[in-house]
Order: structure tokens, then C-alpha cells, then sequence
């Protein structure tokens, strides 16, 4: 049985024989895939749509883990996810996906748990795992201002560590101590975890609303060492 194909999912691997074979068998299911060889050069159109679910080659999955684990992890964490690989030998496809049963096909994964699904955008500021000292002031006049650290953070806001007292919702201004920016940074408080909740970091999640030229490639090179043309993303959800 086909499924509707209305039914949107993308498919990660490299290219190769592995990639014809998975379309192959994908477009016996009646979904509409979409391709895309890398986790970390996602074009346009594949961030402009939603996806029921995502396919990820192991291979290329583990590849992308050796370069930036807490990037992959980051970016599809919100989706069902399978992961395939193929047999060299046979070219049979091996599926995995949670509460799989024995023999469980990419037909059987897209039923039972893209269908249900309510299908969302990729997320594109994934965030690293990174501790950058930062200064935190309640407003921009502040003679105070909270010494802190980030614990991680993406293109478009960061998680501070922090045993203050703050209200989601509210500005805040920020500054990075290895930025040469001087500039305060407009941030906007998106959720705030209390100290004391059991196994969690106390702290505030932060969007950025207000960032220099210089600031938004200077915080790129935090992400991504190697990036040449750095560009902002608004957060999603934090």
C-alpha cells in the first residue's frame, strides 16, 4: 500500500549507489523525497519546506557526527528519523527506526510514524556546544552586569548559564568578551530554567534581535571555524 502524497520526507546521503537504491525503493512508497548529500550546506529550497519525517544514510550520518556532532543531532532532533544502509553485497536496505519491529520497511516507518506526524522546517540554527565568556545586563545602563557563560550556541541566540531571577519575554543586552565588537548585543529572553530543576543547567535561552556586521561573522567563526560567507537565521522555537 502507497501512502498520500502529500506525505514529505528527506533523504540525506551521499552520492552513490546507495542513493539510487533508496530512491528507487522510496518512490515505490508514494511519497514525495526530497535529496539532500550534506548536513551542513542545506540549500534554499530544502529549508523552505516542511518534512514528515527524514531518512538519514548512515554513512553520511557518521561522517557529518566526525565534524560537528552536537550540529547533527541539533538539526533533526525535532523529526521521526530512520536510518538506513545498504548491504554492499545484496544492495538490501536495512532500516532502523524506534520500535521498529523485525524486518520494518521505509514503507512501514513513513505509516506508522510520518503520517501522524505534523510536519515542520529544518531547523537551521542547530546550535554548538561552546563556553564563551559573556557579561549580561538587565538594560543597557546596567553598572552591574551578571559575568557569565554561554553553554551553547547558533547563529541566531545562545543558552547562559545563570542563577538570577528573569521572566521569559523580557530584553536583555549581552557582550561577548572574545568579540572585538564593543557594542551591546539586543537579546530577548526565550525560555528561563530556574535553579534547582533536577539534571538541568539554570538559565536563560536568548534570541539575538539586534547584531552588528562584525558581530554576526565573528559568532560565525565560533560556529564554524571555516566559514567564509556567515549569514543570521532567526531562531525558531529555542
Amino acid at each position: 500500500m502507497k501512502v498520500a502524497a502529500d506525505i514529505r520526507v528527506l533523504l540525506f546521503v551521499q552520492e552513490g549507489p546507495a542513493k539510487e537504491k533508496y530512491l528507487h525503493a522510496l518512490a515505490d512508497c508514494g511519497a514525495q523525497v526530497f535529496v539532500t548529500s550534506s548536513f551542513f550546506d542545506l540549500s534554499a529550497e530544502i529549508c523552505s519546506r516542511t518534512y514528515h519525517g527524514l531518512f538519514l544514510d548512515l554513512p553520511t550520518k557518521m561522517k557529518a557526527i566526525k565534524e560537528n556532532k552536537a550540529y547533527v543531532y541539533r538539526l533533526v532532533e525535532r523529526f521521526p528519523v530512520s536510518h538506513l544502509q545498504m548491504d554492499g553485497g545484496s544492495g538490501e536496505i536495512r532500516c532502523f527506526h524506534f520500535n521498529r519491529k523485525y524486518g520494518s520497511t521505509l514503507l512501514d516507518f513513513i505509516n506508522t510514524q510520518c503520517r501522524t506526524f505534523v510536519p515542520q522546517k529544518i531547523r537551521l540554527d542547530a546550535r554548538k556546544e561552546l563556553h564563551l565568556p559573556v557579561l549580561v545586563y538587565k538594560h543597557q545602563a546596567d553598572k552591574r552586569p551578571e559575568r557569565s557563560i554561554t553553554n551553547d550556541l547558533s547563529s541566531g541566540g545562545c543558552f547562559i548559564f545563570s542563577s538570577r531571577r528573569w521572566k521569559e519575554g523580557h530584553d536583555i543586552w549581552i557582550r561577548f568578551k572574545d568579540i572585538a565588537d564593543p557594542l551591546l548585543i539586543h537579546a530577548h529572553i526565550k525560555t528561563v530554567v530556574k535553579w534547582g530543576k533536577p539534571r538541568q543547567i539554570p538559565g536563560i535561552g536568548v534570541q539575538f534581535k539586534e547584531l552588528s556586521p562584525l558581530q554576526v561573522a565573528e559568532l560565525a567563526k565560533c560556529i564554524r571555524p571555516n566559514s567564509l560567507h556567515p549569514s543570521l537565521h532567526d531562531i525558531d522555537n529555542m
